[in-house]
């Protein structure tokens, strides 16, 4: 994926009727070197002669519609009692590392166990096997309580051989010559961003070291950038290191170059947050330095030797999202290529980017250049829906695939799954969720996650154990559990969903009721290629239900699945294509009707339903819109380029762009689903530049019919210089019943003052949304890790931030993090006041919807919510007396004024200024004000008090007068100024209401 060109699109060039890739032309924008949109110019819509060059079909050169099966071997079946020990004669668990009594060691299952049970695999319909590391481990690491045993692989001490707990060479070949016979390809999962811990430090400590403070340097004592020399072949040598290496045993790794501290980062542990999250250890394990050439060379040599050894299909690669992206841009093409060359077209490697953000797990295959990775948007989505939290979620993971698509892949080949070793099994996922849950109703809710999985697009990823029900409590080791008669107290104990077993009896039932939905899952989709590789488009999102299309560019005939994750049946009118559909899932049924362009489908409890087109789609003319990035676009990142206008409901438009004067187009990408649009890193085409003017272009077909097309052109200037930055992160909470006591926030990363585990940053500021917890950044902070909890209870998962848009917003009970309180809410409030105090005929009127009546009362006037659209307006008797576009969440309007006020302080034209002091002692502190206010200060010792109190602290409201753009203040108590300098509140760009902590000059909300 995303192999065309080191920047993530291919540059392709019109050479004798043919797309060929050619030589780059000419240099993309200078590193550094900001750019923007200058200047948009349209171009005449209409077909060129050479159009029909550019009107590609969209790519399935990867895998899509592989059925993983995602295996941890030492857990799946022990075919071989004599290498339980790893050859060791020793009985010491420490030594060997085994004992199936202990949930964190070698419990025996192994290479000949699970080529004994490769007919129970095909069984149920899987094509592809993904096991945990192979290669030797550390057999332990850690102490006292804290110990623990390499069972699952991923502490690797030498690439050139198996783990004897495992097996032999010859073990593994057999399994693969079986699995091949048997139709299942074997994917090797491998890790390149460290290796198991065997170096130490001198230090004596293992806290992570910043490069600001530690940075590298060379033999004269000058700073190394190392990120400024990755993936370039003159690499400096390193002389001092934040922490100085010390490894006890110099041939403890295999291959040799392993051996050498220099080739790593030697930065202490990592918090997963900031630079630390590519150059910190991973939980202790030695960090490779891949922007190193000696590490990337010597993993191009270990990914490929496996190929001629062992045959194998392909790689999933762990924590990508830990290792620099040159590194990939690297290894992934080469590895492929190596592939090729033996023979292996369809080789497949995949990455771990454990994140549900799209635009980062997307950065990899398109910058990046791997084929896919890990779909854990698709996961984070899934649960939401299958715990009850509705359809909207998943919904714009689906609109989101976009960002995987490139000249060369899409997100057609993402392997999509429901829980796996780290995160843990949806069983127990839904039982947190859904606390009570009976038997009955949570096996329901798996088959339904197993069917929205099979039918959606990519390739579905079982983990072990799922098919018999295995439930857990966590992730990690408690998600772990053994297949075979366990020894291990928890995981015997458990009683498994939908089956009255238990963990102490093997288990491998081919009638356990998940088992059997598998296996005819697995029948219906091989029954229509459509559901390996067709397009997929969103049709419906409703509350608990979700319709979706499949289209095959070969049958052309749309397939309709609507999935209700409600607890009652529920019946739905799906926007359609064609004239009429038929049920083809669970089972062949009746006709279904289509009326008014939609077809109304009624869908049970936890069910899914799919219908197939009693005909194909006829072929239409294409009329498509380019939409070009806005003048004042910043190109730091990729952009959305997009063609409207397209009604067929399954075309291909091609987007491609060049620089004036260059004759050769970069495909950017071919999306064959609506909406139609790619991202695109503008500053890496050929060329590009301040001053340079890009061309854009879409071509777009439905089917045979004939081609439509259109372009825009953007001129390149310089962008404004990257902005500082605030000095806070602000994380809005909302819980509904206003129970905030003892929550609080946990924080990590690029902030100044991380917090501990017992002392978390309480939500101690107030809105009108909820509460809200802030944390002082690092300057130039790029990640932060958050955390909401009490004591150990969370509420939602370990969360990632990019500060540099430094308000979130969460809510009680979901995962999912906003970015504005209007998108958190889903609505917007309007406040209205008029003098006559008459509402009798007061409405709030949204486009396309029935007006709401004014009808609440607050202290400002009237009130009524909305949900969120781009524009808003109270009409009195039906005529409009005010409207625009809202702020905000809340709206507040004046009869006969015309403005949208963002803020009761702003439409009463006061400032409101909130107070916090960390020793919450506000005696005395009183605040001195003149320019802008109504009433100044007489004299500095008559300054006013406090007008109020609230869960932040003191706050001011000081009326200000008739076009006051801000008020000049001070707070005091006596002589004592906090900060020292005279402040100043504008009230056009902070606003008129802001909240600010003592010692800062700027506020904490708005954020500066």
């Amino acid at each position: 994926m995303g192999r065309g060109s080191v920047v993530g699109i291919a540059v392709l060039a019109l050479v004798a009727g043919n797309l060929t890739a050619p030589a780059v032309a000419g240099a993309a924008a200078p590193p550094g070197e900001r750019l923007a949109v200058g200047e948009v110019v349209d171009i005449a819509p209409g077909v060129r002669p050479r159009d029909e060059r550019l009107a590609l079909r969209a790519p399935r050169p990867d895998l899509t519609g592989e059925r993983f099966y995602f295996v941890m071997p030492d857990r799946f079946a022990n075919g071989d009692l004599g290498n339980d020990r790893g050859g060791s004669t020793s009985t010491d668990r420490l030594t060997t590392g085994f004992d199936p009594a202990d949930k964190g060691f070698y419990h025996g299952g192994d290479l000949r166990g699970l080529r004994s049970r490769l007919d129970y695999l095909r069984g149920m319909g899987t094509t592809a096997i993904w096991m945990t590391p192979m290669f030797a481990n550390r057999w332990v690491q850690g102490s006292g309580a804290d110990v623990s045993a390499g069972y699952h692989g991923y502490w690797t001490t030498d690439f050139t051989r198996l783990d004897p707990h495992f097996g032999t060479t010859a073990d593994m070949r057999a399994v693969i010559t079986d699995a091949h016979r048997l139709g299942m390809k074997v994917f090797f999962d491998i890790v390149a961003n460290h290796t198991a811990d065997v170096i130490d430090y001198a230090e004596g400590t293992h806290s992570y070291r910043d490069t600001r403070a530690f940075p590298y340097r060379d033999a004269k004592g000058d700073p190394v950038d190392i990120k400024a020399y990755a993936g370039k072949p003159d690499f400096p040598t390193i002389a001092t290191f934040p922490y100085t290496p010390v490894v006890t045993d110099p041939n403890a790794k295999t291959p040799a170059w392993l051996n050498d501290p220099a080739l790593y980062h030697n930065r202490g542990d990592s918090t997963f947050a900031g630079e630390s999250s590519e150059y910190g250890d991973f939980i202790g394990l030695d960090d490779l330095m891949t922007e190193h050439p000696r590490v990337v060379r010597g993993m191009q040599e270990i990914f490929t030797s496996w190929i001629d050894v062992l045959d194998i299909d392909g790689y999933r690669v762990d924590t990508v999202k830990h290792v620099n992206m040159e590194f990939w841009q690297a290894l992934a093409p080469h590895v492929q290529a190596y592939a090729r060359s033996r023979g292996k077209r369809d080789f497949f490697v995949f990455g771990e980017v454990y994140s549900d953000d799209p635009a980062l797990t997307s950065s990899y295959t398109t910058t990046g250049r791997m084929q896919a990775t890990l779909d854990f948007p698709f996961q984070a989505g899934a649960l939401d829906l299958l715990s009850g939290r509705g359809a909207q979620h998943l919904a714009d993971v689906l609109l989101a695939d976009d960002r995987y698509t490139d000249a060369d892949s899409n997100a057609a080949a993402l392997p999509t799954f429901l829980g796996n070793h780290d995160m843990g099994r949806l069983a127990s996922m839904l039982r947190d969720r859904r606390p009570g849950i009976g038997d009955e109703e949570l096996l329901s809710r798996l088959r339904l996650g197993n069917t929205l999985m099979y039918l959606w697009r990519g390739n579905p990823v079982v983990y072990y154990g799922d098919e018999q029900g295995f439930a857990g409590r966590g992730g990690d080791k408690l998600a772990r559990q053994d297949m075979f008669a366990s020894r291990t107290p928890e995981y015997a104990a458990e009683t498994f969903v939908g089956a009255g077993r238990t963990g102490a009896s093997d288990n491998y039932n081919r009638n356990h009721p998940l088992y059997r939905q598998l296996a005819r899952l697995s029948s219906f989709v091989d029954g229509d290629d459509v559901w390996a590789d067709g397009a997929q488009a969103l049709r419906l999102v409703q509350g608990d239900a979700l319709a979706f299309s499949r289209f095959s560019a070969r049958d052309r005939r749309e397939h309709v699945v609507v999935v209700n994750s409600g607890s009652s049946p529920t019946t739905v009118d799906v926007p359609v294509s064609a004239g009429g559909y038929r049920v083809e899932f669970p089972e062949a049924g009746a006709r279904a009707t289509v009326r008014d362009g939609k077809v109304r489908v009624a869908v049970p409890a936890l069910s899914a339903v799919a219908l197939r087109a009693t005909d194909r789609l006829a072929s239409a003319r294409v009329a498509p819109t380019l939409v070009a990035p806005a003048v004042g676009t910043v190109l730091d990142k990729r952009v959305e380029l997009r063609a409207d206008g397209i009604t067929a409901p399954f075309a291909q438009a091609t987007f491609a762009a060049r620089v004036k004067g260059a004759r050769e187009w970069t495909v950017l990408g071919t999306d064959d689903a609506a909406p139609y649009r790619v991202f695109a890193d503008v500053t890496a085409l050929p060329g590009a530049g301040v001053g340079a003017e890009v061309e854009f272009r879409v071509v777009a077909r439905d089917g045979s019919g004939p081609l439509g097309a259109d372009g825009a052109a953007v001129r390149l200037v310089a962008a404004p210089p990257e902005p500082v930055g605030s000095d806070w992160l602000v994380v809005h909470y909302n819980r509904p019943a206003g129970d905030y006591a003892g929550w609080g926030l946990h924080a990590w990363g690029d902030v100044v003052e991380p917090t501990t585990w017992e002392r978390p940053q309480p939500f101690a500021g107030e809105t009108g949304y909820g509460r809200f917890a802030w944390v002082r950044l690092r300057p130039g902070a790029r990640e932060v890790g958050i955390i909401v909890h009490r004591g150990d209870e969370k509420d939602g998962g370990d969360r990632l931030i990019d500060p540099t848009s430094p308000q979130v917003w969460l809510r009680q009970g979901s995962d999912v993090r906003y970015r504005s309180e209007v998108e958190a809410t889903g609505t917007v409030t309007v406040h209205f006041t008029r003098p006559s105090g008459d509402y009798s005929a007061a409405a709030v009127r949204v486009a396309g919807r029935p007006d709401v009546p004014l009808s609440g009362r607050d202290a400002f006037g009237a009130v009524a919510t909305v949900a969120a659209a781009p524009d808003v307006a109270v009409v009195v008797g039906g005529v409009v007396v005010a409207g625009g576009a809202p702020p905000g969440a809340g709206v507040w309007l004046r009869d006969g004024d015309s403005r949208l006020h963002a803020s009761l302080a702003s439409a009463e034209n006061r400032a409101v200024i909130h107070y916090h002091r960390p020793d919450g002692d506000y005696t005395g502190w009183t605040l001195y004000h003149w320019t802008g206010s109504q009433h100044p200060s007489p004299d500095w010792a008559s300054s006013s008090p406090p007008t109020g109190q609230d869960a932040f602290g003191a706050l001011w409201s000081v009326p200000l007068v008739a076009g006051a753009s801000g008020l000049n203040y001070i707070v005091h108590r006596g002589d004592e100024k906090d900060p020292g300098p005279d402040q100043y509140l504008d009230v056009g760009t902070t606003g008129y209401e802001a909240w600010f902590t003592s010692g800062s000059a700027g506020p904490v909300v708005p954020p500066t």
